[in-house]
């Protein structure tokens, strides 16, 4: 059995209520602290993932109000299609509160704000850990709201959006 260390415990304290709130608005329903993984499951996928760096990936930059769109649905169930398996959801508080599983792509809510996270980041992982997509949103210079799209892995990395 693992202990965790005191500082673990209080940045998972800290970033708790946040991350739920992230899940909660990404699956449009109340997430609950007992359906999280452990933290140690969360670093042990990590470092899984860590395959992710040598695979093919494809990307494109759309607006981010094109994430609602029929189009981006579209790709959704392209990739649902191409790999059907449950969906780990990440944000950037997941290393420190634990994973989250989604029982497929399809459930999950993409009209969330763009304020979701500070970071302006989120990751879908499939549970048999070969694919992911990236999403990553940011504002230009133009002050304009964007978001890079990336698909990796053997499954999603040839469909494009």
């Amino acid at each position: 059995m693992s202990s965790r260390s005191l500082s673990d415990v209080l940045r998972q304290r800290r970033h708790m209520d946040r991350y739920l709130g992230e899940l909660s608005t990404l699956m449009a329903r109340a997430v609950q602290p007992d359906e999280l993984g452990s933290r140690e499951q969360a670093v042990e996928m990590r470092v899984a993932a860590q395959g992710f760096l040598g695979q093919s990936s494809a990307w494109c930059e759309i607006k981010f109000a094109d994430r609602s769109s029929e189009h981006f649905a579209k790709f959704l169930k392209r990739l649902t299609d191409a790999n059907s398996s449950s969906i780990y959801v990440w944000t950037p508080h997941t290393i420190d509160c634990g994973t989250f599983l989604a029982p497929s792509l399809d459930v999950i809510k993409f009209d969330f704000p763009f304020a979701i996270n500070d970071d302006g980041i989120l990751s879908f992982v499939t549970s048999d850990l070969q694919d992911r997509l990236v999403l990553d949103f940011s504002r230009t210079f133009a002050g304009q709201e964007v978001m890079r799209v990336e698909t990796q892995g053997p499954g999603w990395a040839r469909i494009i959006y």
